[in-house]
């Protein structure tokens, strides 16, 4: 098999890309429940299931492997799973969420790095579990630059929320100066309601 075949041209049994750890403890894949063994694809250990050909990596190796160009070149050409993006006109899978091999509480989804298309679950502090093809194309992804524009894109996004804010308390301390108040030195029930309004929009919107 070619370097980057996902499953053998001949029989369709996923093609394994990793070399087994020996003794190493295995665990369960989060999609099919098979035994995934432990393995090295390069130089970054997993844990790839031989029945689906997912993987899973724990929190750092996969922080590694994305800051890494020589692994994640390494990786994207062994693991395979094609290069192409998700299909805007195939039909929608049933959305499902599986459980950490490893704490057995139920993964969070998340599109990868917010705008890579490429929907991932994740268990916080534990690993991020890849169905066949994922980690590749999040590999790719990444080598393209996709994180760089997303943290560009997140940057901007707070420079805007903070002038939005900024603007917004403006608006309500010249609310409050102008407000007008009773004989009483007391605000009236309308202001109350209106500056409660006026928070609320700035707040939600």
């Amino acid at each position: 098999m070619f370097a980057g075949t996902q499953f053998c041209p001949h029989c369709g049994v996923p093609a394994q890309t990793g070399v087994a750890e020996p003794n190493a403890a295995t665990l369960p894949c989060p999609g099919c429940g098979t035994e995934m063994p432990a393995v090295h694809v390069g130089n970054t250990p997993m844990h790839q299931c031989p029945a689906c050909a997912g993987s899973w990596l724990d929190t750092e190796t996969f922080t590694a492997l994305c800051t890494n160009r020589e692994d994640r070149g390494t990786v994207a050409n062994l693991i395979g799973g094609g290069s192409g993006g998700p299909n805007p006109n195939a039909p929608l899978a049933a959305v499902h969420y599986i459980a950490c091999p490893r704490c057995k509480k139920t993964m969070n989804r998340t599109n990868f790095g917010h705008r890579s298309g490429v929907i991932i679950d994740v268990c916080k502090g534990h690993g991020a579990w890849f169905e066949a093809g994922e980690l590749r194309r999040v590999l790719l992804f990444v080598e393209s630059g996709g994180l760089e524009k997303a943290r560009a894109d997140d940057m901007q996004r707070q420079i805007e929320e903070k002038l939005q804010l900024d603007r917004a308390l403006q608006g309500i301390h010249d609310d409050v100066n102008g407000m007008a108040f009773t004989h009483t030195g007391r605000e009236t029930n309308a202001g109350d309601d209106s500056l409660l309004r006026k928070m609320l929009e700035h707040l939600l919107l």
